[in-house]
């Protein structure tokens, strides 16, 4: 069963998204059925020290954390989620792996606590079913 923890973005980061007001939109990514996706999040090299999450905007609004770096001590942590982070260059990288219809949704990452200069890296992914090829009977 995968772990999963239910977080609010931080206060001003829901205000910036209701309001319309951030200045970029989130980028959407198409992929098939098993492939991975890789997304790079940049955050000042000031935020270094932060916890770098990935969560999952739900119908209702919040964000479901997925995955934090480093991770928090009562985490399990889910395989399919990996976060890297590179400090010295100021991003980490999170892959999905093994992606599935289910996993299509918006996305965010950035820093746990954002400060006004960050802003938080939407991804509207898409995952589409593979294709079949029929099988060659020689």
């Amino acid at each position: 069963m995968a772990w999963e923890a239910p977080h609010l973005l931080p206060l001003v980061l829901l205000v910036l998204l209701a309001a319309g007001s951030w200045e970029q939109q989130p980028e959407t990514l198409r992929k098939l059925e098993g492939e991975d996706v890789s997304v790079r999040c940049e955050y000042g090299i000031l935020n270094g020290f932060q916890r770098k999450t990935w969560c999952r905007i739900t119908s209702s609004g919040t964000c479901t954390l997925l995955v934090t770096h480093p991770r928090l001590s009562l985490e399990p942590g889910n395989p399919r989620y990996v976060i890297r982070d590179y400090p010295r260059q100021g991003y980490f990288t999170v892959t999905m792996s093994a992606l599935a219809e289910k996993d299509s949704g918006l996305y965010f990452c950035g820093p746990s606590e954002s400060s006004p200069f960050d802003i938080p890296r939407g991804i509207h992914l898409t995952v589409s079913p593979g294709e079949s090829f029929p099988l060659c009977v020689l």
